[in-house]
Order: C-alpha cells, then structure tokens, then sequence
C-alpha cells in the first residue's frame, strides 16, 4: 500500500490517493509516527512538482508538513530547493509558528535553500512570515544573509538586509564577518551593496580572527578590483596591522615573493596613492598585552605623584612671609608670599624644587603619554580634538606650576631666578612636545612589526 501511494504521488494521481486512503485511513498517520515504510508521499510530490497532489495531502493531514526526512530534509527545504512558490506558501501557512525551526541536515533553513538559489519570491513569502529567519545560523555559523553574499545574489542579499539588518554584522564560527567572505569569494557587487547599506565606521573597519582587515584579505587573494573599490569608497586605514605585525603592503610584497613573482603594479599602485607603507617604514609603537593591563595602575599612581609634588610645591616647607620687613641679622629685605626656606638655604631649597619639579613634569608626561596610548583614533576628528584638550589642560597646569615657584622664589641673584625659570620651561616643553608627538619608548610597549606567523582565515 505504502507503494502504491509514492507512485500516487510521482504522478500526481488524485483518485487513487483517494482510494487509498479509503482503503486504510491511518496509512498518512504511519508518516507521523514513523512506522511508514517507503518514502514520504508529500516529499516525492514536491519533489515532481505535483502542486495538487501535495495541496490535497496537507488538507487531509497538514503536519506531514513538519516531517523532516534524513536524506531529502522539511518539506520546506525541498519546494524552496525546487523553487516552486505554491507549495512553499501553503507549507508555512501549515507550520507558521515552527517555521524558524525546521532544518535540515546541514542545520540550516528553507531561507538558506531559497537565499543560496537566489529564488528572490521565496525568500521574500519566507521572511514575511517569519523575519527571524535571518538570524538562523547553519552549522558552520552562516545565516541566509552570508549564503547570499557568497553566491553572489544581490537581489535576495538586499531583501534580507532590509528585512534584518543586524544579521550582516553576525561573525561566522571561523572569525569572519560578512565583509571577509565576500572578498574571500571575490563577490565585488555584495561586498558594494553592504558598504552601501551599512554605513557603519566600526563594521567596515572590523577584523578576523587573525587581525585581518578586508584590505589585508583582498591584498592576499590579489583581488584588484576590491582593493580599489575598498579604498575609494571607505576610510579604511591602509596601515593597520593584523596579529602578525603585517600592513597591507607587507602582504602585497609577501604575496609575490612567495609566488616568486614581481610585485602587482596595480595593487601597488592603489595602496602607494592611498598612503600604505611597509612596517619597516613605520615606527609607531604600541601597547602590549602587559602593558595594556599596567596601564589603568600607572595612570592612578602618575596621578597621584602629580597631585603630591604639585602640593608641595605651591606650599612649600617652612611656609612663606606673612608680611615684608627686613632680616634681623641682615640688612636684606624679604617679601611678602615668598619661601622663607628660599631665604634661609637658598642652595638646599633650589634642590629640593628642581627636584620636585622634575617630578611633577615626568608625573604628567606619564599621563598624557598613557591618555595617547589609550585614545580613539587619532585619524577621526574626535580623537584629535580630546587630545589637543588633554594637552592644553596639562600644559596650563605646568605652567602654572612654574610660573608660582618664581613667585615664591626670593630673587637675590636676578640671573639665576632667570636660568631656573629657562630651566624648567625647557624641561616642561621639551617632555610635552614628546608626549604629544609620539608613542613613549619603554621597554613594555612592544613594536607591531614584529615577526609573527602571518595567516589569513
């Protein structure tokens, strides 16, 4: 009987469903429990097309609609595989509230099936019915957003990011994001249509695993026409590194030499106009994994060295002269708001505010170096301007610093209060300017061209 019914189906044969079905009523509810032996008659019917056919068994019995065959999966999948729109909308009007969990063997969904055969009716009676479709993932951590990037339908990838934006910046189970695989299968047209709709600094500017921005990816796979659109069309930084140390152009050298070929002109001459460098002619520095973690402490003990030696310095040891009068063993006269310890050793208090000062100065280069090191990008207006702040700020207080020590500094000898006071504003400008100019060579921060095994997910 089973039999009989599978060839029913194949033909589409109304009449003797019918008599079949006269014939033992429960043989559609063996589909269900699993003792049927053969074939499931509603997957032969929309695997032939026979519309009819599988309209007439979901009628009679619609959670056929549900049973997921080990080899041939939902029936979902295959009238999406088939591409015929009938069946695929009276099947989710069947099991609508299931949709989203009805998978194949792959683990993925009927949107997978209709995104990757670039079926745009599909796709669009799919997600109209349920939209949380976009954000099912097959085994290897796809959504149907990712299947149609990678095979290049743009019709159907527009409708999905319309329908579910947030699905293009879902990160696959290898690292990648939806960007890296469309350079990685060279799909130039996705690759634009998501920069086009995804106007977001941080998506187009995201990396893998191994660090890799989609410059280093179209580099490697020497895909031109990428790279040109990736730096005409974005604010990509052409010099970024990956985890291995490596810049665009290192991995444009490294490409040919491998292949011991001459460097591309094309790609060179796209990535040299676009300013990128090799790292060797880079001398930027940055944080390493330990230093990164030192940072916050050193900022509150930097701090608190700067308030300490600032305190010290504008009330000095021994206090200042209450009022103007002349030395009792002497015939020189003191001023009001001077350091009597200034007065009394003049030789002992000079060390002891050079050294102080020193101090206070290293104090605040360490912050503004640690506020550098830990600022948004500098290449973005907002990066600048909290650094240009920052330095204000600090320097202010420098000089205020300065400026009081020459107050509270009787002056006997009018060019050494000059010298002292020339002293300090070189130290202070030269410790400033370094900060504010680069990166602080210490023994933590570690250069990014270092050598690293260099891969690309």
């Amino acid at each position: 009987m089973e039999e009989l019914l599978c060839n029913a189906a194949m033909r589409g044969d109304l009449e003797s469903l019918n008599e079949i079905i006269a014939k033992d009523n429960y043989i559609l509810d063996n589909i269900l429990v699993g003792s049927f032996k053969g074939k499931n008659p509603l997957h032969v019917a929309i695997s032939t097309g026979q519309a009819e056919f599988v309209l007439k068994l979901l009628e009679i019995k619609p959670k056929l609609a549900e049973v997921v065959d080990t080899e041939l999966g939902a029936a979902l999948h295959i009238a999406s595989a088939n591409g015929d729109l009938k069946i695929v909308e009276a099947l989710v009007e069947e099991i609508k509230p299931k949709l989203a969990e009805v998978v194949d063997t792959k683990l993925g969904t009927a949107l997978h099936i209709a995104s990757a055969n670039g079926d745009i009716k599909i796709v669009e009676a799919l997600v109209e019915l349920s939209p949380e479709m976009c954000m099912a993932r097959d085994r290897d951590g796809n959504n149907p957003l990712h299947i149609a990037a990678v095979k290049g339908k743009v019709d159907v990838l527009k409708k999905l990011i319309q329908t579910c934006p947030c699905a293009a910046q879902v990160i696959v189970d290898r690292g990648d994001t939806i960007l890296h695989l469309c350079v990685n299968y060279n799909q130039l047209e996705s690759l634009k249509l998501l920069l086009e709709m995804i106007r977001d600094h941080e998506f187009a500017h995201s990396k893998d695993a191994n660090g890799n921005t989609i410059l280093h990816v179209a580099v490697f796979g020497k895909r031109a026409e990428i790279v040109k659109h990736v730096l005409y069309s974005t604010e990509i930084n052409v010099n970024a590194f990956n985890e291995a140390g490596w810049t665009a152009m290192d991995i444009n050298f490294f490409v040919q030499s491998r292949h011991e070929e001459e460097v591309d002109p094309c790609i060179q001459n796209l990535l040299g106009a676009a300013g990128a460098k090799r790292r060797t002619h880079m001398l930027v520095l940055t944080p390493s994994p330990r230093a990164k973690k030192l940072m916050p402490t050193l900022m509150v003990v930097s701090s608190l060295l700067a308030t300490m030696a600032f305190q010290v310095g504008v009330n000095p040891p021994g206090g200042v002269w209450q009022e103007g009068c002349f030395w009792q063993d002497d015939s020189k006269e003191h001023i009001a708001g001077k350091a009597i310890l200034a007065y009394k050793y003049p030789k002992s208090y000079s060390c002891f505010i050079y050294f102080n000062t020193v101090g206070f100065l290293l104090s605040l280069t360490l912050i503004l170096s640690l506020h550098v090191l830990s600022a948004p990008n500098r290449k973005r207006p907002g990066g600048w301007v909290l650094l240009v702040m920052s330095l204000l700020t600090i320097m202010t207080t420098a000089f205020a610093y300065i400026f009081h020590h020459c107050c509270l500094i009787e002056a006997y000898d009018g060019n050494q209060c000059h010298f002292g006071f020339c002293d300090r504003v070189g130290l202070c400008g030269v410790s400033f300017g370094r900060s504010a100019l680069g990166y602080p060579r210490a023994s933590e921060f570690e250069t990014k061209g270092q050598e690293k095994d260099f891969q690309i997910s």
